[in-house]
């Protein structure tokens, strides 16, 4: 493979898997890669303590029954085979891996740290998976300043940062980056002066009440967030941290699947600006996050998950087998919402509704210059 003709991550273990990392310093692909691994499921191969193995030894025990084990991504087992095979890779030590999973909590947390001997552990938090507990945590984030799964994450620094020496770096991918970064700002100072760097992929940004003066926070400085140029999930809630915008090959939300993220040698193609679309969501979003209290989101967020369980489905999965059945059972119990309810929904969704329109039709009219001159005149009038 030429050196300049790397595509995307499963490319870059291919082509520099041969470096280990004495010879090449960690980079922001190796973060991406190693905040990826968090999918590969560890179950009853690696637990929450300091007894561990290495990348090539786990997979190793993952590939003896891996058609039965569940897969984020088809490209997944593929990256860690590569990785197992890999000179920079297959001797990084996992250990620390911790899985938490709650209706009752609304809580879904899984993570695991990857270790180069002393000298670093890179704390690999997985986003949002298929299940409706998952998703309904992410909305939560839209009211509340701490979610479970933010908790989950602090603890977890603690437990690693208190049974380790050397650098430490964090990052995670959609929700996963949430809470790589809300790990690494709000842990203790002492902690924190051990973090070298914080790496966000496409993941939701903080509530706002939490922003203040987190500037003055000793990991801020090395906390980046990487967004594909039409992000969705990252344009959530509250940036202040740096922000990067990657060339996904892919188009609207499958950009959030860092597979289709562009990468040359060991650097991102950088794109210079986000796409009308997801400048579109972001006003929409934050237009909806203004313009509703926090109860009114909060009363959303519950009226939307108790439709979704008359559906009697764990999994996003679930719901898309039998789509039309369950969407009719969703329309069901909304039109049994009392008055009040029905209104707050509805205003909800016209809020997203009417600043998506706008948006689109000032996108599409600017491509068609006597449509842009009549829709301007009609909204002065």
């Amino acid at each position: 493979m030429n050196k300049n003709e790397v595509r995307n991550i499963i490319d870059y273990v291919i082509w520099r898997g041969d470096l280990p990392f004495e010879r090449d310093h960690f980079n922001e692909v190796d973060a991406l890669i190693l905040s990826r691994f968090s999918y590969m499921d560890m179950k009853n191969i690696l637990w929450n303590d300091e007894n561990g193995m290495t990348v090539a030894e786990a997979y190793e025990k993952y590939h003896a029954n891996e058609e039965e084990r569940p897969k984020f991504a088809v490209q997944d087992p593929e990256l860690f085979r590569l990785m197992a095979d890999s000179e920079r890779f297959r001797n990084l030590y996992l250990s620390y891996h911790d899985f938490q999973f709650s209706n009752d909590e609304v809580e879904q947390f899984s993570t695991i740290t990857i270790s180069y001997g002393n000298n670093w552990h890179f704390l690999s938090f997985r986003g949002t998976d298929n299940t409706i507990n998952g998703w309904k945590e992410d909305l939560l984030m839209t009211f509340d300043e701490e979610v479970a799964s933010q908790s989950d994450a602090l603890e977890y620094i603690n437990l690693v940062a208190s049974h380790t020496t050397g650098d430490l770096f964090l990052g995670g991918h959609s929700k996963g980056g949430n809470l790589a970064v809300y790990a690494s700002l709000f842990c203790n100072d002492e902690i924190a002066k051990r973090i070298k760097g914080v790496f966000s992929f496409d993941g939701p940004g903080l509530h706002q009440k939490l922003l203040e003066g987190i500037e003055n926070k000793p990991a801020f400085p090395f906390v980046a967030t990487y967004m594909p140029q039409s992000s969705v999930f990252g344009k959530m809630l509250s940036h202040k941290e740096l922000q990067v915008t990657v060339h996904s090959n892919a188009a609207g939300v499958i950009q959030h699947d860092v597979y289709t993220w562009e990468v040359v040698r060991k650097d991102f193609v950088l794109s210079e600006e986000n796409t009308a679309f997801s400048r579109m969501f972001d006003e929409a979003f934050h237009d909806y996050l203004a313009k509703l209290t926090r109860e009114e989101r909060g009363k959303v967020v519950s009226i939307i998950f108790d439709a979704l369980e008359k559906c009697d489905v764990e999994t996003m999965d679930d719901f898309s087998k039998h789509f039309v059945r369950n969407l009719m059972t969703v329309m069901k119990h909304m039109n049994g919402l009392d008055e009040n309810e029905q209104k707050l929904v509805k205003e909800a969704f016209g809020i997203i509704g009417d600043s998506l329109k706008d948006d689109i039709i000032d996108e599409v009219t600017s491509y068609i210059p006597f449509l842009k001159k009549e829709q301007k005149t009609e909204r002065q009038n």
